[in-house]
C-alpha cells in the first residue's frame, strides 16, 4: 500500500514538474539564432548537440556532454537561458 501511494505522488510531482517547466519557458522577446544557441550549450560544455528545435518561445537540446553524459534541456529562445535540464 505504500508503495501505491509513493509512486502516485512521484507521478504527480513529475507531472506537475513538467508543466511549470514548460510554462517557465515562454519567451515574449526575438529568438536568438540556432548557431548562438549552440555556441552557448559548447561553451557551457555540452559538446555533442544531437537536436535543437524551437518551439513555444524556447528552444529543445538534446545530446551528450563533454563527460559523455546525456542531457536534455529547455533553453529560453530570448536569452539562451537553460530554463530545465534533465
Amino acid at each position: 500500500m505504500y508503495r501505491i501511494v509513493l509512486t502516485a505522488a512521484a507521478a504527480v510531482l513529475l507531472l506537475n514538474g513538467a508543466a511549470l517547466a514548460e510554462e517557465s519557458c515562454k519567451s515574449s522577446g526575438k529568438p536568438l539564432p540556432k548557431s548562438e544557441i549552440e555556441k552557448k550549450l559548447t561553451d557551457q560544455g555540452y559538446v555533442k548537440i544531437r537536436g535543437l528545435e524551437f518551439h513555444d518561445g524556447c528552444y529543445e537540446a538534446k545530446g551528450f556532454d563533454k563527460a559523455g553524459k546525456r542531457f536534455e534541456l529547455e533553453i529560453d529562445a530570448a536569452t539562451g537561458k537553460i530554463v530545465t535540464r534533465e
